[in-house]
């Protein structure tokens, strides 16, 4: 009588620790969901059923049974399925709670049954975590690794580039090397450090006039933020802090994976030689003339 138990309420917790609704595994197994309801509650399925609900549960026969020690699926099964069993308009939203919880279980003293984003933190959450905490913990785990996640505009992607003129302005600014190279040092500082454009250009070797100049379109776009300091001179001096926009090392560093990718990616790997409907009859068609390689100087 208590195999018969087991069996049953094995059944049920497995098939809700998975995610999995009664239809879904029924789905999975190409039964009803009454057939799946009636084994929860007593009954037992076909014995040719048997390894197929062990599969689809991820499970062994035996842990199914009650029989010796239960064995659970990994980790990463258990929430992918979960991830699949989501309707899509959720799934954003649970992969937050998800990597904040992970994040936050970091710390050798959270209180994991407590871990939960609040919901007047998510909109911010989403875009990024940035909080003393989550930097704390970030920095003190080298493997701490994430990934981000673009949604799709209703409209697509390209009816959500409305302000083509900052687009350009901003990509303008960071395709100048000086710019590029003034970035690099100020991030590669700590976050309270506060530079001065003299200073700036003489560690770099950049005109003092051109590094104000990128100062100020930094300014103009957030990237920098400036504090005036009184030397006994006649007007301020304006020194600049930097804001550490993870954005912008997401871009530079997309960049580099670029150029990366199309250093090392065959120019000829997805050439096509004929037309889909060309008569290959005719023999090879004209080959289209390439463009050379970069000038080592040129950009």
């Amino acid at each position: 009588m208590s195999g018969q138990t087991d069996f049953h309420s094995n059944l049920t917790d497995r098939r809700k620790a998975l995610g999995l609704t009664q239809e879904q595994l029924a789905q999975r197994l190409n039964v009803s969901s009454q057939a799946v309801s009636k084994w929860e509650k007593g009954h037992f399925p076909d014995a040719a059923l048997l390894p197929q609900i062990a599969e689809a549960l991820d499970i062994s026969l035996d842990a199914l049974f009650g029989l010796g020690v239960q064995d659970h699926a990994e980790p990463e099964t258990i929430v992918c399925r979960h991830l699949q069993s989501l309707p899509p308009e959720k799934r954003p939203q649970w992969m937050a709670h998800l990597l904040y919880a992970l994040l936050c279980s970091y710390s050798p003293s959270a209180d994991l049954s407590a871990i939960r984003l609040r919901s007047g933190e998510e909109a911010e959450t989403y875009g990024v975590l940035h909080t003393d905490h989550e930097i704390a913990l970030e920095r003190l785990n080298a493997d701490l690794r994430y990934f981000m996640y673009l949604e799709k505009p209703a409209a697509g992607v390209a009816a959500y580039l409305q302000d083509e003129k900052g687009i350009v302005r901003l990509l303008s600014t960071l395709g100048d090397a000086d710019a590029v190279r003034m970035i690099r040092y100020m991030a590669g500082n700590c976050r309270n450090k506060l530079f001065l454009p003299a200073m700036l250009a003489e560690k770099l070797n950049i005109p003092t006039e051109k590094v104000q100049q990128i100062m100020n379109r930094l300014d103009r776009f957030g990237l920098v933020w400036r504090m005036a300091g009184d030397f006994n001179e006649a007007s301020p001096t304006i020194l600049y802090g930097y804001t550490h926009n993870p954005a912008v090392a997401m871009l530079l560093v997309l960049a580099q994976s670029i150029c990366n990718y199309l250093k090392t990616r065959d120019p000829n790997i997805d050439r096509f030689t004929y037309g889909s409907l060309q008569d290959q009859r005719n023999g090879d068609p004209k080959q289209i003339p390439q463009v050379s390689e970069w000038d080592a100087d040129s950009l």
